[in-house]
């Protein structure tokens, strides 16, 4: 078995070279060290190294040097929101009133009502194309908050709507969203310029998500706080979600599940494989009929960059026997990781991809070292089960070992508790978003799935009630050093991939402990 694992990891991979040469480039241009034409020139210089030295052993290092530096010349043009530069130009001047926007809205829109119920906000981000202030009209591209206020819910806004605005520039006041924001008013003057493209996959996306959230509340309609919750697992509204629900999903380290991504891509998988078996549809055909079929599901739930990551492994994954190839995790990772990153550069800076490429990484270096003989155990159901716990259990311990640094890192926060909670969180996320999918697909009997999702969620949130309230569940983290979370991965890392003999797992070991205690003194 050691010999089987040392050489599926001596396996040649060059996608996963190229994917960390361009996170690192990517992530280097992010610090805005050297411009553009400086990155440039060397890229060209060191392109042409690779060319000169192709049968050298150097080679291999020109290359990848060779694709970090053109990623960072394409972060440097791509960035879709305005740049820490522009941003620094731009907060000394604000607020600045009578500013005219010109541009498209970038996201899903969400309104939010006033006490009164009458009037509300909307908001929502805006790709800038154009911006006038007293010196007149200048091409500005990036992304912007734009807030309307005090006005009814039928003033709707559509996703990829060409609108002007004129409002007051001024610096974010709520939580979420861009840096700058566009304060707009009732009194205040805009213009819809031009309707949403019919034929835009986003809209009809939109359209999906807007009837399935209709068939999720059929007969559910009394119960706002678990319909909240099934509309954020299945379509990513989680928004709607109640504070004192949110906040106990945060206290036990399982936000995690209401972000449309690997997991719920991965349920809705499974439940068409499970079709395309039933009626006896090749291994090697699933992907004609699953991909469309998941990016029906991706649209649905708004397009979000973290639903596209898990479809772009999928696609991968599944396409490979297609074309006579042996279908490879790690590859399907790394292809994912380069093909995003080369379309929405800015993605490199996204909390949410940093978190689900570090783990899913983690969780394919974990199942690769555990033996078969620990995942296969017994005959005919109770292998089944077997399997299933055992996988569950690895998945939890890998998803906390490469969470905890970034957690405490991005979110000041540390939950001893998320390790136990996955274990139970995990299946009844399950089972909620598959009685909600077949509400979706099978409308005459919408009304039995969503109450069978409601008592799945009833537990859920039971569970998760407990688990918030238990004594040091959770704890705050003020800051946490950068030194010892490198520390903490390079351990971890060299204990899964190449640790092989009882001095090289002491010594990965050693890292570790030594991570722990430079957060703890430092």
């Amino acid at each position: 078995m050691q010999i089987e694992l040392e050489t599926c990891f001596m396996l040649r991979r060059p996608l996963v070279g190229m994917a960390l040469s361009v996170v690192l480039g990517m992530a280097g241009a992010s610090f805005g060290l050297f411009s553009f034409e400086v990155l440039l020139r060397a890229a060209l210089f060191f392109l042409l190294l690779s060319g000169l030295f192709f049968r050298s052993k150097s080679s291999t290092v020109w290359i990848f040097l060779s694709v970090a530096l053109v990623s960072a010349c394409r972060f440097m043009l791509g960035t879709s929101v305005l740049s820490e530069v522009e941003i620094n130009q731009m907060q000394p001047k604000l607020p600045i009133a009578n500013v005219e926007v010109i541009g498209r809205v970038a996201g899903p829109p969400a309104y939010y009502a006033y006490r009164s119920g009458k009037l509300g906000a909307w908001t929502f981000p805006l790709r800038c194309e154009g911006m006038k202030t007293s010196t007149g009209w200048v091409r500005k591209r990036g992304r912007i908050q734009v807030r309307v206020s005090g006005v009814p819910p039928e003033a709707s806004f559509r996703q990829g709507a060409r609108i002007r605005f004129s409002g007051e520039l001024r610096q974010r006041d709520f939580p979420h969203g861009d840096p700058i924001m566009l304060a707009v008013s009732a009194s205040n003057d805009w213009e819809i310029l031009s309707a949403p493209s019919r034929l835009s996959p986003v809209i009809w996306g939109q359209r999906l998500r807007e009837k399935a959230a209709v068939r999720l509340s059929k007969g559910i309609e009394g119960h706002p706080s678990q319909l909240a919750v099934l509309k954020a697992l299945l379509l990513g509204y989680r928004k709607a979600i109640p504070p004192e629900i949110h906040q106990q999903f945060v206290r036990t380290g399982t936000m995690h599940i209401f972000a449309i991504s690997g997991l719920h891509v991965g349920i809705v998988g499974l439940f068409i494989t499970i079709i395309l078996k039933s009626v006896g549809i090749p291994r090697d055909r699933w992907g004609i009929w699953l991909l469309p079929l998941l990016f029906f599901y991706v649209m649905a739930t708004g397009m979000k960059s973290s639903a596209l990551r898990a479809f772009t492994m999928a696609a991968v994954f599944f396409l490979s026997p297609m074309l006579r190839r042996k279908p490879d995790v790690p590859t399907s990772i790394a292809f994912a990781a380069i093909v995003l990153l080369l379309i929405h550069p800015f993605e490199i800076l996204s909390v949410g991809f940093i978190f689900s490429f570090t783990v899913v990484s983690f969780l394919v270096m974990a199942f690769a070292v555990v033996p078969e003989r620990i995942l296969v155990h017994g005959k005919g159901r109770i292998r089944i089960v077997w399997a299933y716990i055992t996988s569950l259990i690895i998945t939890s311990i890998a998803a906390f070992i490469a969470s905890i640094p970034l957690t405490a890192l991005f979110f000041g926060s540390f939950s001893p508790i998320s390790l136990i909670g996955n274990l139970a969180v995990v299946p009844l996320t399950f089972c909620v978003v598959l009685s909600g999918w077949l509400s979706i697909l099978i409308p005459a009997a919408s009304e039995i799935f969503n109450h069978a999702a409601l008592v799945f969620i009833n537990g859920l949130l039971g569970i998760v009630d407990v688990l918030a309230n238990l004594p040091g569940a959770h704890g705050e983290v003020h800051s946490i050093p950068l030194l010892g979370i490198l520390f903490w991965y390079i351990g971890w890392i060299r204990l899964l991939v190449h640790a092989r003999t009882p001095q090289q797992r002491l010594t990965a070991l050693s890292f570790v402990a030594l991570a722990i205690v430079w957060v703890v003194v430092f």
